[in-house]
């Protein structure tokens, strides 16, 4: 309980994640899949995060950081 991070975002999709969220979920399992199964080392992790960020994930996290930063 101490060490989980919870997601805090409670509000409805944003634009970002009805543009993006279908191509990065796929991007992650992919990645997550081929991680676990050995077929990409675990440092193959960073170039998800990058390829993440770079396809939408930057602008949905600046949406979800907005929408918190009015509703503490």
């Amino acid at each position: 309980e101490k060490v989980a991070i919870r997601d805090r975002y409670l509000g409805v999709p944003t634009p970002g994640m009805g543009q993006y969220s279908a191509d990065l979920t796929k991007l992650e399992e992919e990645y997550f899949t081929k991680i676990i199964v050995g077929q990409l080392p675990i440092d193959a992790f960073d170039e998800f995060v990058a390829e993440w960020k770079k396809r939408g994930g930057d602008e949905i996290t600046e949406e979800v950081n907005a929408w918190y930063a009015e509703n503490k």
